[in-house]
């Protein structure tokens, strides 16, 4: 869970000046400036950024961490592997893989898999458990990637598939990229409409077409003594995925843009006056 608060302790001569130049009251400007910190909350939260890219960089993380990544570089193992069948006349099934040599009986009883998960038979709802199973504040543990030898055999703690089985999940994985961001959004969408437009702008569909149930939105912009709003995000990793620097850097980009918008209302002010 993250929490923030948006209040006016420091900002008072800020925000003052900043809603008689937009025309506004005080609880208006909090409430307008509590939205645009859920813009910048959403930016700083992973996958960092709300371009494109930043989606991909998203999917991408998704599927390393479900598949695994080899290459000349470094090797990431993924929690799943590919159960491969080919079969050995003079003995029995087996499948055989980078990572795994199990042989199975005829009968179909599994030898050799120790700590290994040879599921070639495994649901998608399965596939979710033992997922969840290794996802810890927010990140996959490095579980698949332990493995231990025994004479010619080498046991993994990977859970090994049939491949369309793991296709199709990763597949319906990679569509929640943007699920912790979301919240943010739902927080946006909370508070009161105060400008025109929509109240997510700035945060894109890819992050908006999660209805997060995980926002909660306290508004005391009306308490005359210290207006301001606090923010929740309350999906149990939040704080995993959003530094507590980055928090830090979405005040400060919210409290320029403030300034910023002072400065140009003021300029116009000034032309205005000299025409």
């Amino acid at each position: 869970m993250a929490k923030f608060k948006f209040q006016t302790e420091g900002l008072k001569n800020i925000l003052e000046e900043y809603a008689e130049l937009r025309e506004q009251s005080i609880p208006d400007a909090v409430v307008a400036s509590a939205r645009l910190l859920c813009v910048e909350l959403a930016r700083r939260t992973q996958p960092f950024g709300v371009d494109d890219k930043a989606k991909k960089v998203g999917e991408k993380s998704i599927t390393r961490d479900l598949r695994g990544r080899g290459g000349s570089g470094t090797v990431r193992a993924g929690i799943f592997g590919v159960a491969n069948f080919e079969k050995d006349e003079g003995f029995a099934w087996y499948a055989k893989g980078p990572n795994v040599r199990l042989f199975i009986t005829k009968d179909g009883k599994v030898y050799g898999t120790d700590k290994s998960f040879f599921r070639p038979n495994a649901s998608e709802g399965e596939l979710r458990t033992f997922h969840k199973s290794k996802f810890v504040n927010g990140k996959m543990s490095s579980a698949g990637g332990r493995d231990r030898t025994i004479g010619r055999w080498r046991f993994t703690e990977k859970m090994f598939v049939d491949q369309s089985t793991l296709d199709s999940y990763v597949d319906s994985q990679i569509l929640k990229v943007g699920w912790a961001k979301s919240a943010w959004a739902a927080c946006a969408r909370e508070l009161r409409k105060v400008t025109s437009g929509s109240a997510t702008r700035g945060i894109p569909a890819w992050v908006t077409r999660h209805d997060s149930p995980n926002s909660d939105v306290i508004d005391n912009s009306r308490d005359l003594n210290n207006p301001r709003v606090t923010l929740t995000n309350a999906t149990k990793y939040a704080s995993q995925v959003l530094p507590q620097s980055e928090v830090q850097n979405a005040k400060n980009i919210v409290i320029g843009k403030m300034i910023n918008q002072m400065t140009q209302i003021l300029k116009k002010r000034k032309k205005t006056l000299t025409e």
